[in-house]
């Protein structure tokens, strides 16, 4: 599952970003979308080579963002970016959901007459209203792979990619004046039941521990399958 989860991330973050294979390693690099911890990124590290850090961190300082590496179950790789100076900044939470949801929600299919609609939700939601240009057109170029939905009030979106017979959710934000209403648990169980009528295997998504999230999936069933840990300098 962790192989399936990690293929899926790489997937939709390839979408929003430019994919820079390294030796042992993936560099995320959108300059639009710079400072952001998910869309600029060293992933997907399988060795020790200190050589790729650093020109992925050149790379990274080339956008003017600031570098993450992440480091999933890698001990010796955490030890080697802390002797170069980075230090741990967060950690990402893996979650996985198998199970159906009983409520039947319905929610809002964005198409290229209303990519605008999105936009506005998630550039509100994570408070980057510069970035609506630029959102509205990754939105656009990959409308035939991502399903993108707002829940029927407008408030609150999500993103919804399929690989490897799971389905993620990324993206999942509320505007700050129609929080605390329900309206992502929405989102959530139609998801959930995306996964029933697909016939696929789980709902997979990823929550950093400071966003404080963790209570609010396991309540709505998640269960972790595995962590992150994110690396700055």
């Amino acid at each position: 599952m962790m192989q399936k989860i990690e293929e899926n991330d790489l997937g939709f973050t390839g979408l929003w970003s430019s994919a820079k294979k390294m030796n042992c390693g993936t560099l995320f690099l959108n300059p639009s979308l710079a400072n952001d911890i998910f869309f600029n990124k060293l992933s997907n590290v399988s060795c020790l080579d200190e050589k790729m850090i650093d020109k992925s961190m050149e790379h990274l300082h080339h956008i003017n963002s600031t570098p993450y590496v992440y480091s999933v179950n890698y001990a010796e790789l955490e030890q080697l970016l802390e002797r170069k100076g980075f230090a741990y900044f967060d950690t990402l939470h893996a979650l996985k959901n198998s199970s159906s949801s009983n409520k039947k929600t319905n929610a809002v299919k964005i198409t290229r007459e209303n990519i605008s609609l999105w936009v506005d939700v998630f550039c509100k939601a994570y408070d980057c209203p510069g970035w609506t240009n630029t959102v509205a057109k990754i939105i656009e170029n990959s409308l035939r792979d991502v399903d993108y939905f707002v829940d029927e009030s407008g408030g609150s979106c999500m993103a919804l990619y399929e690989k490897n017979s799971v389905l993620g959710l990324y993206c999942l934000g509320t505007i700050p004046s129609k929080r605390n209403k329900g309206l992502a648990s929405l989102l959530v169980d139609f998801a959930l039941n995306e996964v029933k009528s697909r016939n696929l295997e789980s709902l997979i998504l990823e929550t950093y521990q400071k966003d404080n999230l963790l209570e609010f999936y396991s309540k709505m069933g998640f269960e972790q399958v595995y962590t992150k840990k994110v690396y700055t300098i």
